[in-house]
């Protein structure tokens, strides 16, 4: 088991666990498992876009700077060390 920890550690690379010939789990590092969680939801995100698109759920740009510039302006008054 240290080898292939070690293999994984040291080559970036995710090593395939076959069993009777076919892949049956794949062993990688903590910060691979990590970045394939980030690209996943990062994924999950961009796919939720497109279909608000699709479903019409969009909001226009100028509405949302708006709503940005009052709500710093409502931290602003609400902050008593200015």
């Amino acid at each position: 088991m240290a080898s292939w920890l070690n293999r994984v550690s040291t080559s970036d690379r995710p090593v395939v666990i076959t069993q009777h010939g076919k892949a049956a789990a794949v062993l990688m590092s903590p910060e691979a498992a990590d970045e394939l969680e980030q690209q996943r939801d990062v994924l999950r995100h961009v796919l939720q876009g497109l279909n608000d698109i699709d479903e019409g759920r969009l909001h226009d740009d100028d509405d949302v700077w708006a709503a940005v510039d009052d709500l710093i302006a409502g931290a602003d008054d609400a902050n008593p060390l200015e």
